[in-house]
């Protein structure tokens, strides 16, 4: 993606995932805000010229698959640190979830397990690939976790699915999980 749209990408995932607020707009119970609102707002703030085209633009070119455009409005897929309700029912998840992380949180997590922290849910790649990647982005080898999910599912924790390949749950216990590359 070209450093223009990677520049207006980060803003916008700033503002549906964490800040509506500072241009101020409102996401309803599922993160979604009027698309037109959106733009208008952004525009007054940011000074930078968005659009529905632009964003669509963003959606392509990205490979994480960030954004919805439902109808009239938009929404952040995950990645929420403000109250938002997944769109999508639990579903049963597949028999194996990753995690990639830093290695100062991976010692916790071996004990305490997966929390979501400063986020609404925790975050589970649907496969190694991706979790590397993930984890990547704080810590240049990260350790990755391999989840037992269906087992877990099993065990009555509620795994939410998304489009991007992104498993939300609220928490995983330490005994589902195993560090598989660290």
């Amino acid at each position: 993606m070209k450093h223009e749209l990677t520049r207006l990408s980060k803003r916008l995932s700033f503002i549906l995932r964490h800040h509506p607020d500072k241009i101020g707009v409102t996401l309803d119970q599922y993160g979604r805000v009027n698309l037109d609102e959106l733009i208008t707002k952004f525009n007054q703030h940011f000074g930078t010229p968005i659009s529905k085209q632009v964003i669509q633009q963003i959606m392509a070119q990205s490979d994480k698959q960030r954004y919805a455009i439902e109808g009239d409005t938009i929404r952040a897929l995950y990645g929420h640190s403000i109250p938002v309700k997944p769109l999508t029912r639990p579903m049963t998840p597949p028999d194996r979830l990753f995690h990639g992380t830093t290695h100062a949180a991976a010692r916790f997590i071996v004990d305490e397990g997966l929390k979501k922290m400063d986020r609404d849910f925790v975050h589970l790649s649907a496969n190694q690939a991706m979790a590397i990647q993930v984890g990547k982005r704080r810590d240049p080898q990260p350790v990755i976790f391999q989840i037992a999910a269906k087992q877990a599912a099993n065990h009555g924790l509620l795994f939410y699915p998304t489009k991007s390949g992104i498993w939300l749950v609220d928490a995983i216990p330490a005994k589902y999980l195993t560090a598989i590359q660290s």
